[in-house]
């Protein structure tokens, strides 16, 4: 593993929980319902306020880039659609003591209007029954890709919320990120890729996307990931590509956490199963299964412990939810995960009651568990669980019937 120093970039936080915070938050505008002009409009004013709000502990950082909103206006299969949130978000912030650019990519929008908030969990979080050559299957119209061939897939699904991202100019300068990094490479500059959720999923494949090579890598001093939370998207091509570049690193003096270009993952987070081991995989455990059979219709065990209830109803609630993301998945499956390490929550999850129980810890595990692992407040922004709720409220007992099994 390689090893390098920590970035200071002024704060009272670590570099890592610094990029954490940056990083959710790209989802502090999700509860706007606008077009995707004045969202970024709005956004852009609230994103500052953190900046500056939260000084002290991250030091001083300034918005250079962004934010930038991409808001669909068709369906998965094309068909016209309209959304009023912001499908995807990207910003770039910048610390001159550290001379240190963060690129930060939102999460699925945590907004609970199901009405106008489903692109995200529809047509990206769990659009992977069709993969895509990587990098020459994305081809966005703003940026042009730097690639000569393919090595590896990605999902359908990473691939067009990379494409997205690709085609974002930044409202002030037209600028897309391809254009901006560019004129931003210093041997001098460190850039770090982070997102957390989907954006733990998109961070990795956009760096790789815009640095195919060493030669690219060296334009700047450093150029890192740090992805959080994050379903597997690619294949063991793209793995390989992915990890042969952007090699597992430890920072000293960091413990638990000081690590780039690996996903930092929960053992008990449901969306780090996705999209390579869901359930059914042999042997049952905790680590490789969400859920599984335990006793039809009496119980079924869950990544929490098992669940019962009058006739079975809130195992079968369980396994209904888990098992038609589980039949996504092509066959043979060719997910394979990213570089990553493992935390165990503390303190671990308690065994749920029903299946209310069982959605609101898939929430706390998801989200609120990162907070504390990193030692940092909670953040404003609440992502929706990907692959399994609507919202993290939906695991409450007066949520749970409208589940949507869908991230």
């Amino acid at each position: 593993m390689k090893v390098v120093q920590p970035i200071n970039p002024g704060g009272s936080y670590n570099i890592i929980q610094t990029v954490y915070r940056l990083s959710r938050f790209s989802g502090l505008g999700d509860q706007i319902e606008d077009t995707a002009s004045n969202i970024a409009l709005a956004l852009g004013p609230i994103i500052d306020g953190a900046l500056t709000q939260n000084a002290q502990q991250l030091g001083v950082w300034t918005r250079v880039w962004g934010p930038c909103v991409y808001q669909t206006d068709k369906d998965c299969s094309g068909k016209g659609r309209v959304s009023k949130v912001a499908d995807n978000v990207m910003y770039v912030a910048y610390n001159a003591q550290a001379d240190c650019y963060v690129v930060a990519v939102a999460g699925t929008n945590g907004n609970r209007d199901t009405t106008y908030n489903w692109y995200d969990t529809d047509c990206l979080d769990n659009n992977v029954s069709v993969t895509v050559p990587y990098p020459m299957g994305i081809t966005p119209t703003n940026s042009t890709n730097p690639s000569r061939s393919n090595i590896g897939n990605v999902s359908q699904g990473a691939a067009w919320g990379t494409t997205n991202l690709l085609n974002m100019l930044d409202p002030r300068t037209n600028q897309s990120l391809q254009t901006f990094l560019g004129t931003k490479e210093s041997p001098k500059s460190t850039l770090v890729f982070t997102g957390h959720s989907l954006g733990g999923s998109l961070s990795p494949t956009l760096a790789r996307w815009l640095y195919p090579s060493i030669f690219d890598v060296k334009r700047w001093n450093d150029v890192f990931v740090l992805p959080t939370a994050a379903p597997t998207t690619g294949d063991q091509g793209f793995v390989n590509y992915f990890s042969g570049l952007f090699v597992p690193t430890y920072i000293t003096g960091i413990a638990n956490y000081g690590y780039w270009n690996q996903v930092i993952t929960n053992v008990y987070d449901v969306v780090p199963h996705g999209w390579t081991n869901l359930m059914n995989v042999q042997p049952h455990s905790v680590q490789n299964d969400v859920v599984w059979d335990y006793v039809k219709n009496q119980s079924i065990q869950t990544l929490y412990g098992p669940l019962t209830g009058v006739f079975g109803l809130d195992a079968n609630l369980a396994y209904g939810t888990i098992h038609p993301l589980y039949e996504r998945v092509p066959d043979p499956n060719p997910y394979v995960r990213l570089p990553s390490q493992f935390f165990m929550p503390s303190p671990l999850p308690a065994q749920p009651a029903d299946f209310a129980d069982f959605m609101t810890t898939v929430g706390q595990q998801h989200i609120d568990a990162y907070d504390a692992f990193f030692g940092v407040p909670a953040t404003v922004a609440r992502p929706k669980v990907s692959l399994l709720s609507a919202s993290p409220g939906a695991g409450t007992k007066e949520g749970s019937a409208a589940v949507r099994n869908i991230a």
